[in-house]
């Protein structure tokens, strides 16, 4: 069994993880889940009575786990504490950056236009999934560098924020 504390959506969430037989059993939390390898980083599993197809791709430290269209980061705390995002440009909350490389196909705010924290911000399709990215402080846009239908990786910012102290 390994037992690891990871840092999903910015809360420390003590998990473990136990194969047994083909599958995984995972514990995050006080919740127990079965994942069944379906090959090219998919699994399947059962949440609520339902059949559900997760899917886990790991960029450098950072793993992205896609539960029905729900994304989760997934990383291990650091010794600096939580840093949140991709790459070492997560600690910067005045940027949003692609969770992992893909196109955009939805932006949701212009210049000009002020933000909560957590306010979805764009949407990246990576491996036919559509991944939301939700601005990490409060502020205004003070610029868009990319359109619909634009390529992104994870180290040049989508959205540049003038954030609020």
């Amino acid at each position: 069994m390994n037992k690891q504390e990871f840092i999903i959506n910015d809360e420390a969430v003590e998990s473990t993880l136990e194969k047994n037989g083909e599958n995984f059993k995972v514990l995050v939390g006080e919740k127990e889940f079965v994942l069944q390898p379906m090959g090219n980083n998919l699994y399947a599993t059962y949440l609520n009575g339902k059949k559900s197809v997760v899917a886990v791709v790991k960029n450098r430290d950072v793993y992205y786990i896609d539960v029905d269209s729900v994304l989760l980061e997934a990383r291990e705390p650091s010794a600096e504490g939580f840093a949140g995002g991709a790459g070492d440009q997560a600690a910067v909350k005045d940027k949003i950056f692609a969770p992992m490389p893909g196109k955009i196909v939805k932006i949701m705010v212009a210049v000009g236009d002020e933000v909560e924290i957590k306010q979805p911000m764009v949407i990246v399709e990576a491996m036919k999934m559509e991944n939301q990215v939700n601005a990490k402080a409060k502020g205004k846009v003070k610029a868009v560098n990319f359109a619909v239908g634009d390529q992104v990786d994870t180290e040049t910012p989508i959205i540049e924020l003038e954030i609020e102290e």
